[in-house]
């Protein structure tokens, strides 16, 4: 009986945490084309997700849901309290699992979160290289960073009031050490060797047919026209005739080496 009551509650409370969407179409307030080829896809309702996480509270992760609007999966936790959440879940945390969410000192040793894989607790209180992920740029503005699947960061330098975080591209993030952080990295660690078996489902995801340049008439692309199959021309170009390839868009060599590899969040 007690189950049948719970399942119950479940399945009300994830209905109120899911609301209507509207589609991408890659238009302005005005109805102007800003993003090309974008449009059509299926409809989805967005899961309402709690990224602050500072509830003091033990949980349970009660059930692990896929959510398409983003390439992680969420977790359905059910806290001491009596009160339920969607939130983005870690690697290896599977249904029944333990987690604790908040930054009160009193209520965790840290030593134990070795164990609480996918707990939510402050910066400060984790150790040197232990992997994080959903990091808030600021406290108490939610989590921002690390949040796509199988992203997570490094923890390489603790200061007295600063954390640094290093990324898989290399570059270093400082944020405030009252920022909360999930152990871990984010679920669903394959998602970048999944195929893509049919073109039905690009278009699912909202993303319309790309034509070639060469295939247009001259009014519509500057590789346009010409008689019959031809190749792309030397300097390639955009439709509104700007270079498109092998063309800086940034500063100088130096200035771009440095933006890639160390970049400050304050």
């Amino acid at each position: 009986m007690f189950f049948k009551i719970l399942n119950y509650m479940v399945l009300k409370v994830s209905k109120i945490l899911k609301i209507g969407s509207l589609s991408v179409n890659g238009r302005n307030m005005f109805g102007r084309i800003c993003v090309h080829h974008r449009g059509g896809g299926f409809s989805y309702k967005y899961r309402i997700i709690d990224y602050h996480r500072r509830l003091n509270q033990y949980g349970a992760v009660y059930r692990i849901v896929y959510d398409p609007n983003r390439t992680a999966f969420l977790g359905f936790v059910l806290y001491e309290n009596g009160l339920f959440s969607y939130i983005i879940v870690s690697d290896k945390v599977v249904e029944g699992s333990s987690i604790f969410s908040g930054d009160s000192e009193h209520l965790f040793k840290k030593s134990d979160f070795n164990l609480f894989l996918g707990s939510s607790v402050p910066l400060t209180k984790l150790n040197l290289f232990q992997i994080v992920n959903n990091v808030e740029l600021r406290p108490f503005f939610g989590s921002i960073l690390a949040r796509a699947a199988g992203v997570g960061l490094i923890i390489v330098n603790i200061l007295d009031d600063k954390v640094t975080l290093k990324s898989k591209s290399g570059w270093l993030l400082t944020v405030s050490s009252n920022c909360m952080a999930s152990l871990g990295f984010v679920s669903n660690l394959l998602h970048s060797s999944k195929r893509i078996k049919k073109a039905g489902i690009v278009r699912g995801w909202g993303w319309r047919p790309v034509v070639r340049g060469v295939a247009m008439n001259p009014c519509d692309h500057p590789h346009g026209g010409g008689e019959g199959k031809k190749g792309s021309p030397r300097n390639p170009k955009t439709p509104w005739g700007k270079l498109t390839r092998h063309t800086p868009t940034k500063n100088k060599k130096i200035n771009r080496l440095n933006r890639r590899l160390f970049k400050k969040i304050r």
